[in-house]
């Protein structure tokens, strides 16, 4: 774990681009930041989770086609979907090698260890990492991959294997681009600053804040535990989309908001900024009780997509009969690679050979 003296920004700016990390400069953009006329983000809409067994869907519904979870988020620019989940037992979820394409995916490994596997590297069948961790995926033209729980002693509750999944939207060009997998195991961890300098708690990022992932578009995903009756000014870059993921604890999100959020796993969905002012999210926590939530922001696409379900994965494409085309054929190549082990990934990639 790398722990940060200087606060929130941990050295980069909102976009996650490196710079001084001298306390000096932390200071001064404090400072700065205090003296200006910035506005907070304000919270559009709350929605609760959709719970199936042990899954809790956060954002995303049903595909082109009316399968998989129906749920009232369909997205959040530029975020497609996100599950929550925690895993009691070993070699689970039980999906198999599954296709990706046309989008971002990262696993935000909170607790556990994780054993991943992708077509495009077949070599690093092996891959186990441990959370705090994150594991990241661009899916482009397209790939198999799998990922499943490690634990020696299910019965510890310490070993279970808890995650968010997070699907991510790109650009088309992004969509012919060859697939890429990153992994971070040593994620910056910063002290989170109240409005006097005050530390208030702290700052986990999993994507962004100057970590080893580097997503095709800016995106940047922090957890923060905040003590309780303290005021947290988070920075956001004011043309970012995103939401917030209430997780523990009692908290205000958003300045002018008037309900306390109590609910485990409920989005707070982030108005889009009027304008450039509105460069922070106020969070403001209750009583004595620590807070942690999840902030996940990030450049808008505003381009079009659509989502085929297909062999226990996805196809996302610009229009449906694109991604019913391209699905179909994705169908083929896992039927293939169930029956011998030889995954073709769809798109000018390498065919990946997978153990069983």
């Amino acid at each position: 774990e790398y722990h940060h003296p200087v606060v929130n920004l941990a050295g980069t700016n909102i976009d996650g681009v490196s710079e001084p990390k001298a306390s000096s400069f932390h200071c001064n953009y404090q400072c700065n930041f205090l003296r200006t006329t910035m506005a907070g983000r304000r919270i559009e809409r709350i929605v609760s989770p959709t719970i199936k067994g042990p899954m809790h869907r956060l954002i995303g519904t049903v595909d082109v086609d009316g399968n998989g979870t129906n749920h009232p988020l369909a997205d959040c620019d530029p975020f497609m979907l996100l599950d929550h989940a925690v895993v009691p037992k070993p070699n689970a979820p039980p999906f198999g090698a599954h296709p990706h394409r046309g989008h971002s995916v990262v696993t935000i490994l909170l607790q556990g260890r994780v054993k991943s596997w992708d077509s495009y590297h077949p070599t690093d069948e092996n891959t186990v990492l441990e959370g705090p961790a994150s594991y990241w995926v661009d899916a482009g033209s397209g790939v198999f991959h799998n990922e499943t729980s490690v634990m020696d002693d299910p019965t510890d509750p310490t070993q279970h294997m808890e995650v968010f999944q997070l699907w991510i939207s790109v650009k088309e060009e992004d969509r012919k681009k060859k697939p890429a997998v990153q992994y971070d195991s040593h994620l910056p961890v910063v002290d989170a600053l109240d409005v006097e300098g005050n530390i208030v708690g702290s700052v986990r990022y999993f994507v962004g804040g100057g970590g080893a992932i580097k997503p095709p578009h800016p995106i940047t995903v922090a957890r923060i535990i905040q003590n309780g009756g303290t005021t947290l000014k988070y920075p956001i870059d004011s043309t970012h989309g995103g939401f917030v993921v209430h997780t523990t604890g009692r908290a205000l999100y958003g300045d002018e908001a008037k309900e306390v959020s109590s609910e485990e796993d409920s989005i707070h969905v982030l108005a889009d900024a009027k304008d450039s002012s509105e460069g922070y999210l106020q969070v403001t926590t209750q009583t004595d009780e620590q807070s942690v939530y999840l902030v996940c922001t990030g450049e808008q696409i505003k381009e079009p997509w659509c989502k085929k379900l297909i062999a226990n994965g996805a196809v996302v494409a610009k229009d449906e009969n694109e991604a019913r085309e391209i699905a179909s054929r994705v169908e083929s190549y896992s039927k293939e690679g169930l029956s011998s082990g030889n995954f073709a990934p769809f798109g000018d990639v390498p065919r990946g050979l997978m153990k069983r």
